[in-house]
């Protein structure tokens, strides 16, 4: 007799444990269910804010499915979702910065092939927008850590005769004189 008791007595408390923990869940969900719903109409907001918005945006599905019954398959939200990319016409993303020195980097290791590249050439090959890399070789010549040539920029040279390349031309007609 006091067997069945004490099985009852588990049977009862796991009862109410189960039932309070779906309400829970339940909650929970009903809850992310009026975030994602806010934040749906704050993206249509700043979508209607800002123009370019339009033509970047991609459709978003609808909040319009029920909450998941099951207690072993909880519905998750997505990890983050981004409310705006900005697009470079070489499909760089505008939307987040990199870490401070990894463009001048990036457009030291493109133009290390030796050959002089232009700003549209190593953005292709770096994946930055070109108009960050520009700036970066404008930066960057100015210091002398790159140097234009006929057609876009190149590295210095280490004997000095590449980085001359134009006066060296120049120079054996002056020269013979």
């Amino acid at each position: 007799m006091l067997t069945g008791f004490r099985s009852d007595a588990r049977q009862s408390k796991t009862r109410r444990l189960t039932n309070l923990i779906d309400r829970i869940r339940h909650d929970i969900q009903q809850r992310l269910d009026q975030l994602l719903a806010e934040a749906e109409r704050l993206r249509h907001a700043l979508a209607a804010l800002d123009p370019r918005e339009r033509s970047t945006s991609k459709p978003r599905p609808t909040r319009s499915q029920p909450a998941a019954k099951t207690p072993d398959a909880p519905k998750r939200p997505p990890a983050r979702t981004r409310t705006r990319t900005a697009s470079t016409g070489n499909g760089a993303s505008g939307s987040t910065r990199t870490a401070p020195g990894q463009t001048k980097a990036k457009v030291l290791a493109a133009l290390s092939s030796g050959q002089a590249l232009t700003a549209g050439e190593v953005a292709k090959a770096t994946g930055v927008a070109r108009g960050t890399v520009s700036t970066t070789l404008s930066k960057l010549s100015k210091t002398g850590e790159v140097v234009k040539a006929d057609r876009g920029y190149r590295l210095p040279s280490t004997d000095g005769r590449a980085a001359n390349a134009p006066e060296a031309t120049a120079s054996p007609t002056t020269g013979d004189s």
